[in-house]
């Protein structure tokens, strides 16, 4: 592949712009927003077509991300290269991928209507679409089946998915070297099939879950076109691995469920039965305005605002920690903010302990809500207890402390402990040295040395360097700790062209 002209096949700058929607969601939030990445567009045109013509994929960084109930997914973070070559190729062969995918399927897609390669539809207008139909649905069909997948990213098999694309995209450079990445990111150790909180990652799962949207789309019946713009709709709706299926009687809905087994089972997943049910009774009419959360903000709208039912969905929060959703914390901790409710707050705070799946949805609602001292108590206590399961969790809370707080000594000790720690996860580490840089350079510097000299990970080594540089570090002791490492290859090139200059720190991460 050496002399394939890849700037010409690819479209970088839309990948660029693709990352950048991306990077909201992203398990992992980089304090300098990744901008290497811009920098490969420019001056580093060179490290793209080299990583483009082999065969790898750069070194990872592990995450464990809590999911309800203190499940656990295993997430990853990628090297910037390997994100920006990863979602020019996907882009490149996004309409072959998936651009025949169901519009009942919402979410990482094309449009349904003109699909053109590597212009994706708005997630949150997929958000509200999936809503609205399921809403729909729920009031035109007695009974659903709802079900999902065990792991749906983490399980994606790496020969269905080959198998797939083989049969979709073209036999050309850009399908070969993606099969290569994906081949080499399913053969990393404690890490198996696709990458999450990806687009590229998401339109591939479309993929291979349209067998599934067969299935549904058989027991389900067509709407009128009428009702849809036009477009062929019919009674299910997916949300990724999500699946809602609605019919007249409960049989139908069984049947469907052991053909959608037996086809889940044929692509190498595992059907969800403890979250499979039937529902029936006006069930899924609960269900479905729960997702919706509609009566919230129309209570909120109204001239004098009426937080009974936001106050209503906090209470029903704070019985019921572990089982509720990302989903709903996250609408209710962001009304709350927006409509200034303390309602239940101190218990709401320690209800949190047992939450760890949402601590992004929290932490800028206690940080504007509580004092800063205070919070600090709490924090050490929360992260010395058996509560602090999950690393990602800690590093929500830990942004809490911000440019402008007088932090205690403890914490600022509890930080230098986390930096010096090889074991310390990516975001909890990128969180913990940023804010002793902001406090105290010269303690930072210190810290950083000892914890360069105790890792060998090239994305931890990354965030020490791009740290102790605004720290005040000699540029000539940047170089030295990047050149050991080909995956950091990128920093080095970009830092090199700046003259080592800072990077700035994105300025919401600081706050």
């Amino acid at each position: 592949m050496t002399g394939f002209d890849w700037f010409n096949a690819l479209d970088f700058t839309q990948a660029q712009t693709n990352l950048g929607y991306e990077a909201h969601g992203d398990w992992h939030r980089d304090p300098w927003g990744w901008p290497e990445i811009k920098f490969l567009l420019d001056g580093g045109k060179e490290i793209v077509r080299d990583y483009c013509n082999l065969n790898l994929a750069n070194e990872l960084a592990l995450l464990d991300v809590p999911k309800e109930n203190w499940g656990t997914r295993p997430a990853v973070v990628l090297n910037p290269v390997d994100r920006l070559v990863y979602q020019a190729l996907v882009d490149t062969l996004s309409v072959d991928i998936a651009g025949e995918l169901s519009p009942n399927a919402f979410g990482w897609r094309l449009p349904a209507r003109t699909p053109k390669k590597g212009q994706y539809s708005q997630n949150k207008r997929q958000w509200e679409g999936y809503r609205g139909h399921l809403i729909l649905l729920s009031t035109l069909y007695p009974v659903a089946l709802k079900t999902d997948i065990v792991s749906c990213f983490a399980s994606m098999p790496l020969d269905v998915i080959q198998a797939e694309l083989e049969s979709r995209t073209p036999s050309n450079h850009p399908s070969k070297r993606l099969l290569e990445f994906l081949g080499a990111f399913d053969s990393a150790p404690h890490r198996s099939g696709l990458p999450q909180r990806s687009i590229a990652s998401a339109l591939i799962a479309n993929m291979v879950m349209m067998t599934l949207d067969g299935v549904l789309e058989h027991h389900a019946t067509a709407l009128p076109k009428i009702m849809k713009r036009g477009v062929q709709y019919h009674s299910f709706a997916r949300w990724m691995d999500d699946m809602w299926l609605f019919v007249r009687d409960a049989g139908r809905a069984r049947r469907a469920q052991i053909e959608l087994q037996q086809a889940v089972e044929s692509v190498g997943l595992n059907l969800n039965a403890a979250k499979t049910e039937v529902l029936e009774d006006g069930k899924a009419l609960e269900e479905t305005q729960e997702i919706e959360h509609s009566a919230v903000d129309s209570a909120l709208s109204l001239k004098v605002s009426d937080h009974a039912p936001l106050e209503e969905l906090i209470d029903r929060i704070i019985d019921s920690p572990e089982k509720t959703s990302r989903t709903t914390i996250k609408f209710a901790a962001s009304r709350m903010q927006e409509h200034n409710s303390r309602h239940r707050i101190q218990e709401l705070l320690e209800a949190s302990k047992r939450m760890p799946h949402a601590t992004d949805a929290f932490f800028p609602l206690f940080r504007d809500v509580f004092v800063s001292e205070g919070l600090q108590d709490w924090f050490l206590d929360y992260a010395k207890s058996d509560w602090a399961g999950f690393q990602w969790s800690i590093s929500y809370y830990a942004r809490m402390f911000g440019k402008d707080t007088e932090p205690r000594r403890e914490l600022v000790e509890y930080f230098e402990v986390l930096v010096e720690n090889p074991s310390t996860s990516l975001p909890l580490l990128a969180v913990a040295v940023q804010r002793l840089v902001e406090w105290n350079p010269n303690t930072a510097r210190a810290v950083i040395r000892a914890a360069v000299r105790k890792t060998s990970n090239a994305h931890a080594i990354r965030i020490l360097v791009l740290a102790a540089l605004n720290a005040r570090e000699p540029g000539k002791t940047a170089k030295a700790w990047l050149d050991p490492h080909e995956s950091n290859r990128a920093t080095l090139e970009m830092l090199a062209a700046q003259r080592y200059k800072q990077v700035a720190v994105l300025a919401a991460y600081r706050r």
